[in-house]
């Protein structure tokens, strides 16, 4: 199945500014989690991603100003044919801080780009989000 959601962990080696419809997001240096989904073609979505800084692609999405300066650490694949992004970002948001709007624009969440500040902690909860 090629439909489902993804996480990118992603590490900004430097604080990053950039502008999104005029709001202004201040990232400082850390491990994040981007929360998303592709209702088709989730393998080359993620393969997109992963591959952003070769330069074959123009920004698109918000999680591009954090892959144009940071690197892809890990990346989950669930590839269940269900719409789980909300699901999973509202979870992630009870733990974790999180970079308010930021790329939840067309969603009922606070925000699909998480700190991890604590790297067990996440990966628990990814497993208990996922798995359980």
């Amino acid at each position: 199945m090629n439909k489902g959601t993804y996480i990118i962990l992603l590490k900004l080696k430097n604080e990053l500014s950039f502008e999104i419809r005029k709001k202004k997001y201040i990232l400082n240096p850390g491990i994040y989690a981007y929360v998303g989904s592709a209702m088709k073609n989730l393998h080359q979505r993620v393969g997109r991603h992963i591959d952003y800084k070769s330069g074959k692609y123009k920004k698109h999405w918000h999680i591009d100003n954090l892959l144009d300066k940071g690197d892809v650490l890990f990346s989950f694949i669930i590839p269940d044919g269900i719409y789980r992004e909300e699901e999973i970002s509202k979870k992630l948001s009870e733990k974790f801080q999180y970079i308010d709007g930021f790329g939840a624009s067309d969603l009922k969440v606070k925000s699909n780009l998480f700190v991890i500040d604590d790297n067990e902690k996440f990966f628990l909860e990814i497993k208990n989000i996922i798995i359980d």
